[in-house]
């Protein structure tokens, strides 16, 4: 059985608009699914393009020789604006509608003063650069783990080499528009089916990943502050517990509790003592290695895990945070608010103290800092060379 250009054009105008649709439906369910707006809007033209192209025998010269080819060469455009949607949130729609109207320009030139066939040899040279220029935002960020990204990367540089093949059996043979003869640069034509399908497929799976991962992020993120919440930090401090204790590392838990925060909230109102938070979690961002963990726990307790840091640095280091969040938190939109943190310190370096442990010598360190007054750093009972209480400083 042969089948001819016509009809392999037939399927690929089919099964690309059904995928263009299935996209849309998609964007329609997530509206801030913009990338399956723009990728809709492209498989769907490609739908509409490579059927002018088939139906040159009944349509007008201009239809098949002009509109359609032109029709693919924006949803070239369209493609690229999708990926780099996908990859950096937004696009300037000013350069790329220079960009594009200067393309329809020098085609219509080329056309115009050279010949349509060599128009047409441009346009798709130029569409599989904007391909290639798509699989390469999806592999910028490929930072980003997300189930079907290499395979999309694949479709777009397989989409763009095919171009590239049809463009040079367009601009140095004999082969004249609107079809080109099925050979083996036939297979554009397979390759556009295979695209359709896949792009949609993969493009969809990316989307459904990316929201999981939002949803997952967000279940264990403290809306309020950024940092991670209590359920996030018994995960990542468990793990972080666990390599500290196969390689025999030293790892320190910090636990803080803001000082008067109920009577913050009371004398200034609950948005000042939020913004009090906010300024809490950005000093201690500030102060966090690559490897730490800092996390709300509730309330106006936080706390701070870290790996292979002793007892004396991490003294040291709640004394910092300690002074950076005093200075930060003195006023406040001109009012004065003398916001403190006291801090419990607890160091495990021997094996056998599990997590639990630590957060309970952690803990006990900070009452006995409150039970001092304000603005404490303790450490825990026990811990190996526990400065004495003269080296722990009231600040006031």
């Amino acid at each position: 059985m042969t089948i001819d250009a016509s009809t392999l054009a037939f399927a690929e105008a089919f099964v690309s608009f059904a995928a263009g649709l299935i996209l849309l439906i998609t964007w329609w369910q997530d509206r801030a699914a913009w990338p399956a707006f723009w990728w809709a809007g492209a498989n769907c033209g490609v739908g509409v393009g490579i059927a002018l192209l088939a139906l040159h025998a009944i349509l007008p010269a201009y239809a098949s020789m002009i509109v359609g080819p032109l029709i693919l060469d924006l949803c070239a455009v369209l493609a690229w604006v999708a990926a780099a949607i996908f990859n950096r949130s937004r696009v300037k729609p000013t350069p790329v509608l220079a960009g594009t109207a200067a393309w329809i320009v020098l085609l219509m030139l080329t056309g115009a003063y050279a010949s349509g066939q060599l128009a047409v040899a441009a346009g798709w040279g130029i569409s599989g650069c904007l391909y290639g220029a798509a699989a390469t935002e999806f592999w910028l960020g490929r930072s980003e783990r997300l189930r079907g990204r290499w395979p999309m990367i694949f479709l777009l540089g397989l989409m763009a080499i095919a171009l590239f093949l049809l463009t040079i059996e367009f601009a140095f043979s004999t082969l004249t528009l609107p079809m080109a003869s099925i050979s083996w640069l036939g297979i554009i034509h397979f390759v556009t089916l295979v695209y359709a399908v896949g792009s949609a497929a993969f493009l969809v799976m990316m989307l459904r990943g990316r929201g999981e991962a939002k949803h997952k992020a967000a279940a264990l993120t403290d809306p309020l502050t950024g940092l991670p919440n209590r359920r996030a930090f018994m995960q990542r401090a468990e793990r972080i517990f666990e390599r500290s204790g196969r390689g025999e590392i030293p790892i320190s838990l910090l636990a803080f509790d803001l000082d008067r925060f109920k009577s913050i909230n009371d004398a200034f109102g609950h948005p000042t003592g939020d913004e009090v938070l906010r300024i809490f979690a950005n000093v201690l961002s500030r102060a966090l290695r690559p490897a730490d963990t800092a996390a709300r726990i509730g309330g106006e307790e936080f706390a701070l895990v870290l790996p292979g840091c002793g007892d004396q640095a991490a003294i040291a280091i709640a004394r910092r945070i300690r002074d950076a969040f005093q200075d930060d938190a003195r006023f406040l939109d001109g009012r004065r608010l003398d916001a403190t943190v006291s801090v419990g310190v607890a160091t495990a370096s021997e094996r056998g103290r599990s997590l639990d442990d630590i957060i309970a010598s952690a803990d006990a360190a900070l009452y006995r800092a409150k039970g001092l007054g304000r603005n404490h750093v303790m450490a825990a009972e026990g811990d190996s060379r526990e400065p004495p209480a003269s080296a722990v400083t009231r600040i006031a």
